[in-house]
């Protein structure tokens, strides 16, 4: 049975970490999320979180003024996310990959290997505007570098 918000011929997408039913949420930038109530994670189709990070709604600022000084996450830390267990994409079932988003964000995001979107859990959201907030105007860095990061990134595992 189809669902009042659900568009005709789509699937309700479900929760990839406790199977709940998706909810669609408008979030910065009127940008449609889907949300999972109970576990409070996020599914960004291709191109939202792009979006996100380009939008400036939320301000952060205040957030990491409160937080400077303090210890950025531990590696350990995304390293024990990561091995959380895979997910399976809610758009396609495909597989996601776990992966620190960007570099240097030390957030780890659930990515669809068919492109079809990201998994953020509860609180990765913030955590990844903080980032963008922290690098915001900041040069990107030189091609050869971003490729020798990801050199080293494929060597680790």
């Amino acid at each position: 049975m189809q669902s009042d918000t659900e568009e005709p011929g789509t699937a309700q997408l479900v929760c990839p970490r406790d199977g709940a039913p998706l909810r669609v949420e408008k979030y910065e930038a009127n940008i449609e999320v889907d949300a999972c109530p109970a576990c409070r994670g996020m599914w960004l189709d291709k191109g939202e979180l792009l979006a996100i990070e380009r939008s400036s709604e939320n301000d952060y600022g205040k957030a990491l003024e409160e937080r400077a000084g303090t210890e950025p996450r531990r590696i350990a830390d995304l390293e024990q996310e990561s091995r959380r267990g895979p997910i399976a994409c809610p758009k396609c079932g495909g597989p996601a990959e776990a992966r620190e988003y960007g570099m240097a964000s030390r957030v780890t995001i659930d990515t669809c290997v068919d492109g079809c979107g990201v998994w953020l859990d509860a609180g990765e959201i913030q955590e990844l505007e903080e980032f963008f907030e922290r690098n915001r105007g900041n040069v990107t860095l030189p091609l050869r570098w971003r490729l020798w990061a990801s050199v080293l990134r494929v060597l680790k595992r």
